[in-house]
């Protein structure tokens, strides 16, 4: 590693907390609020500043017990230097900081903070950029640090805050029908159904209300073989935020269980490119959920959308 060499890195996190936005905004946006969380484990406090507006600056200087801190133990002293780009209440928070180690920078970083509604609380999004510096190696420590600050942020509005699984994932298909016939495919409930679903299951159920707002569900039915292992009906749904016909598609997907629960959130964008008898299809989805069945359900993400596509491509060559 040379003298002068850069390394960069980036994370997003994503926390569910049982508190309105304007509270949570508040735990980052007030002096009071921020000291009750914004701190290490063993840290004592030497120096801290804070001025909460657009180019204003926020510090936290800290003197650590010998040993004490992870994977630097020879470290005594941190120094977070922030200043505020951006801030729009309740919102958006956009900062730009360095961090020092023993007085050795050690990175310069832009961080996003994100609050956003949902159902009685808020969906905390903290998304980090950082720009690592003359052989310092992260490894990782940086979002692990994080999620412990979110973990404190947490504990000082006294409620929980599951961390949010996610997985993105971008798929391009040539087909060979007219770009109108593959769009009816997506829209069309009775083309939608003979499709829509992994190897194994059928479309017993499926509605379309095809306006921006409009509701969309389905029901996907596994194979006596399939059902076995993964259960019978999984219903999915959502609303189109989005319709260009026939050029493109925005709507939410939401994995349903029985009771009409969401146990998976997605939003999927779907692109089609006319190319005369053939369409270029672009298909971008992001999931993101709790719970303890989450993680095998987006490790499942991509098989399962890879054979819906490859049922939409034989579909749309019978006509």
């Amino acid at each position: 590693m040379s003298e002068h060499s850069t390394e960069h890195g980036s994370f997003r996190i994503e926390r569910l907390l049982d508190a309105a936005p304007a509270r949570v905004y508040s735990a980052f946006a007030t002096a009071e609020g921020k000291a009750r969380w914004f701190n290490g484990p063993q840290a004592q406090v030497l120096a801290r500043e804070f001025d909460f507006r657009p180019g204003g600056r926020d510090r936290l200087h800290c003197q650590w017990p010998p040993g004490s801190h992870g994977r630097h133990p020879s470290v005594r002293t941190t120094d977070f230097r922030a200043e505020y780009l951006d801030i729009v209440p309740e919102r958006r928070i956009v900062y730009a900081y360095e961090m020092y180690l023993d007085a050795r920078k050690i990175s310069v970083s832009l961080a996003t903070v994100e609050f956003q509604p949902h159902q009685r609380g808020t969906r905390l999004i903290i998304t980090e950029q950082g720009a690592f510096l003359d052989g310092f190696h992260d490894e990782g420590s940086r979002e692990e640090g994080t999620n412990w600050l979110t973990d404190q942020l947490a504990t000082s509005l006294g409620v929980a805050a599951p961390r949010v699984l996610s997985r993105e994932i971008t798929f391009t298909r040539l087909l060979r029908a007219p770009r109108e016939l593959v769009f009816q495919a997506w829209t069309d409930p009775q083309h939608l159904a003979r499709w829509f679903g992994p190897a194994g299951f059928t479309v017993p159920h499926c509605q379309v209300q095809l306006r921006v707002g409009g509701r969309w569900s389905l029901t996907m039915r596994a194979n006596d073989e399939l059902a076995a292992l993964v259960g019978r009906d999984h219903p999915v749904g959502g609303e189109y935020l989005e319709v260009e016909a026939p050029a493109r598609l925005v709507f939410t997907n939401n994995a349903l269980d029985a009771a009409g629960n969401v146990l998976l959130e997605g939003l999927t964008t779907v692109t089609l490119e006319d190319l005369g008898a053939m369409t270029r299809l672009t298909v971008r989805t992001r999931a993101s959920g709790t719970g303890e069945h989450v993680a095998a359900m987006l490790g499942g993400m991509e098989q399962g959308w890879s054979e819906s596509l490859e049922k939409l491509g034989t579909a749309v060559r019978r006509r």
